[in-house]
Formats: C-alpha cells, sequence, structure tokens
C-alpha cells in the first residue's frame, strides 16, 4: 500500500515534466524556423550577386556596399533590440523584428535600379538584429548549463538549413527575372515564422534554468532583477566578454566573406555556373549544420570532464583547424571537378563550426547575469559585425584591385590564425568569471528562500 501511494504521488510529478520538456522542445523549433529563414534571408544577396552584377552592370565594390550597409545598421540595431529583449518581452521583440519587419524583404523584389536595392536591405538590416540577442537568452533560460550547448548546436543546425534549402531554391531563381521572386518568397517566409513563435514559443522566467534556483524562480522573484540602461555596457567590463569579442573580431570575418562572396568565387574563379556553384555551398552548408550539433555535444562533454578549461579546448581546435582547410581549398582547387571541391568543403564545415555553439556561447550564457543575456550577446554582436562589415567593403576595394581569390585568402584563413591565438584568452577570464556567476546566482537564491527548500 505504501509503495502504491509513493507511485501515485510520482505520476503528477513525471506527468508535468513531460509537459514541460515537449513546451522546451516546441519552443527551440519555433525559434529555429525563425532563424531557418533568418539564415536563408541572409544568403539571398549571395545567390543573386552574379545575375544582379550582370543584369545591372554592378562592380564588385558595388555588391560589398550592401553587405556592408545592411551589416552595419544590424549590428547598429542589435544593441536596440538587445536591451527591448532583457527590458520587456522577448517573445514579443522576435515577432515584431522577424514577423513584420519580413515585409521590407518581400519589397526587395520590387527594387528597379541599385540604389533603391541599397536603401530597402539596408531598411530589411534594422530588423534582423533583434533575433539572435532575445533567442539567446530564451534559450539559456529554458535548457540547464550542461546541455546548453547541444541545444544551441541543434538550433544553430537547424537553422543552417534555411542557408540549404534557399540556397538550393532561389539558385533555380537566380536569373534576371527569377530574382525577384526570391525575395518576395523569403519575405513571406519571414512573415509566416512570426506567427509560428507567437503561437508556440513559451518565453521562461529569466534565470530559471539556473541550477542554484532548483526550477524553482518565479516570475515575481526574477522580477528583482531588471536590466538597467547602463548595463549595456556593464556586461563589456566582464573578462570573458572582452576575449569573446576581441577572438570574434577576427574570427567572424571569414564567415562574412564566406557567406557573401563564396558562390561568385566558385562561378568567376572554378568556373562554374550559377546553378553548380550554390550546390558546393549546399555541400558547405550542410557540414557546417552537422558541425554545430557535433560541436555543442562536444562542448558540452569536454565541460563535464573540465569545467574549467573543457569549451576552451573544443572551440580553438577547431579555429585551428579552419587554417589548414581553407588556404588548401583556395590555392589547391584549380582543376579540380564540381564533386571534388564540394567533397573538400563538407570536409572542411565538419571541423571549423565547433567554437561558437560548443564553446564561446555558453561560455557567455555561463558568466553574465540571467538578465543581461540578451544585451551582452548584442553588445558582441554589435561590435564584431560592424567590424566585419568594414572588412567586407574593404574586400571589395581588394578584390576590384587585385582580384578575389587574393582577397579570400586574405579574409579568411589569415584571420583565423589570429583568431586561435585570442581565443587563449578564455584558459585565463572563464573559470573565475564562471564562478563569480554561480556565487551570484547563490546569493539570489538565498535572497528568494529559495537554497533551504528540499531538492
Amino acid at each position: 500500500m505504501e509503495q502504491e501511494i509513493k507511485e501515485s504521488e510520482m505520476l503528477p510529478k513525471a506527468t508535468g515534466e513531460a509537459i514541460q520538456t515537449k513546451r522546451k522542445w516546441r519552443t527551440l523549433f519555433a525559434l529555429a524556423l525563425g532563424y531557418f529563414v533568418d539564415q536563408g534571408e541572409g544568403q539571398a544577396m549571395s545567390i543573386f550577386s552574379p545575375v544582379l552584377k550582370t543584369l545591372w552592370g554592378l562592380s564588385y565594390g558595388n555588391l560589398s556596399l550592401i553587405t556592408f550597409i545592411r551589416s552595419l545598421l544590424q549590428s547598429f540595431s542589435s544593441p536596440f533590440w538587445g536591451f527591448l529583449s532583457d527590458r520587456y518581452s522577448r517573445k514579443k521583440v522576435i515577432i515584431w523584428g522577424t514577423g513584420i519587419w519580413g515585409i521590407w524583404t518581400i519589397l526587395v523584389g520590387f527594387t528597379q535600379n541599385f540604389n533603391q536595392l541599397l536603401l530597402i536591405r539596408v531598411i530589411s538590416g534594422i530588423g534582423l538584429g533583434c533575433l539572435m540577442p532575445a533567442t539567446f537568452s530564451i534559450m539559456a533560460d529554458t535548457f540547464a548549463p550542461k546541455i546548453r550547448g547541444r541545444m544551441l548546436g541543434i538550433l544553430e543546425s537547424i537553422g543552417i538549413l534555411g542557408i540549404i534549402v534557399f540556397t538550393l531554391g532561389l539558385g533555380n531563381l537566380a536569373t534576371p527575372q527569377g530574382w525577384r521572386w526570391g525575395f518576395i518568397i523569403l519575405g513571406a517566409a519571414s512573415v509566416l515564422s512570426g506567427l509560428v513563435i507567437l503561437l508556440f514559443v513559451d518565453e521562461p522566467v529569466r534565470g530559471g534554468a539556473e541550477p542554484e534556483m532548483k526550477g524553482q524562480l518565479t516570475e515575481a522573484g526574477a522580477s528583482r532583477y531588471k536590466a538597467q540602461f547602463r548595463d549595456a555596457l556593464t556586461v563589456l567590463k566582464i573578462p570573458t566578454i572582452q576575449v569573446a569579442i576581441l577572438q570574434g573580431l577576427a574570427g567572424s570575418m571569414p564567415w562574412v566573406i564566406m557567406g557573401s562572396f563564396f558562390i561568385l568565387w566558385l562561378v568567376e574563379e572554378r568556373g562554374l555556373s550559377t546553378s553548380q556553384a550554390p550546390l558546393v555551398f549546399g555541400a558547405v552548408v550542410v557540414g557546417t549544420a552537422i558541425s554545430n550539433v557535433i560541436g555543442g555535444f562536444l562542448g558540452d562533454w569536454a565541460e563535464q570532464k573540465s569545467p574549467k578549461y573543457g569549451r576552451t579546448i573544443v572551440g580553438q581546435f577547431s579555429v585551428i583547424s579552419g587554417i589548414p582547410f581553407t588556404w588548401y581549398l583556395f590555392t589547391r582547387t584549380e582543376d579540380w571537378s564540381l564533386f571534388s571541391i564540394a567533397i573538400l568543403g563538407f570536409v572542411t564545415a565538419l571541423f571549423i563550426s565547433w567554437p561558437g555553439k560548443g564553446s564561446k556561447e555558453p561560455m557567455m550564457q555561463g558568466v553574465v547575469p540571467p538578465e543581461l543575456r540578451s544585451t551582452a550577446f548584442a553588445m558582441t554582436t554589435f561590435i564584431e559585425s560592424g567590424f566585419a562589415a568594414i572588412i567586407a567593403l574593404i574586400f571589395g576595394s581588394i578584390a576590384d584591385k587585385l582580384n578575389l581569390q587574393t582577397a579570400m585568402l586574405w579574409t579568411i584563413p589569415f584571420p583565423w590564425v589570429i583568431c586561435a591565438i585570442l581565443f587563449s584568452g578564455f584558459y585565463l577570464t572563464y573559470p573565475k568569471d564562471s564562478r563569480k556567476l554561480r556565487d551570484l546566482m547563490a546569493k539570489r537564491a538565498v535572497e528568494l528562500g529559495i537554497s533551504n527548500q528540499a531538492d
């Protein structure tokens, strides 16, 4: 009889946990859909640049200017979106920035010349800065620290599928008539993703997933720790965030250039057609998607083995591996077939995508108070993306004056050498900053009367 009573008491708890788990996965997949569309939208200019270059007589400088202005506006808008996400409803911020702002992407399809295209892309770039700061914070409050890497990796991999789907799909629309429909479809998908997020994302309590809170933190308790405007600069004083920014200045540059000009390089330097080049790019993206999941699981595993240094080791190894792989890809594949280039691109991608979701982002979540995580991500993005946007502009000038091949070499393998060196800073900062956050969370648990309650 006593055993039956215990089992009956356990049933509601088990059912409640199952419901919570279902809601967490539903939130993850809804956010991933928004990222899916966002990533596809980010590749649109790369896919259509060969067509627009020929159709409107654009130079490399014109194409890089579009990337520069859009990235710069997206970068500058990130702190604004980040603070709004920390201060108010993260879910509503995402709905506004992805769903409603998708209308501007639709309007790109109706532009008639370069100046109109530049203007609309600038406006659409502002809304793109909202998604990831809010998502970064929601993910941290939905999943416990020990599994954040793999969950971020899954989110990223699903989002990256957007690059694959839209690269292949939009590649078929890369014609003088079809490119307009490409932007219209992307904008409509963005509006749809906003509706899905409205219906399926459950916004968690800020800090509710921290182990010290034992799942007992309420909205009322969390509201005692609200973000203030001055906190935007406070997060930059955290040493681990400083290292994340420094290595990101170098580490993000190759990704911006690859995303914007890799297809163009395949067409002009390797002689592939505008329909073949997206296939190679798709192979790289598939490798990147798989790599993010691998990196997330490896990062979580490494932190269990070595809480102080595990994630840093995983991330630094990945950065270093990208140097020889990309150098070989850009210098030793002149006479290779489409299939051979695609295989090398896929293998390269498998190794170079671990740092973000397996290392850097979980470490950032592990050193920043819950109420400031959107701001921390946004400020980091603001600095990194702003710098990367400038590099994208300079890239166009280098390509115009020298050649596309030389520009790719200077802005992809070389920056990763610098990034690998700067990544070492995490060995010094993360153990101390992580301990500070754990102490802060323990202090808050005491203030909220949580610490003395049963597990």
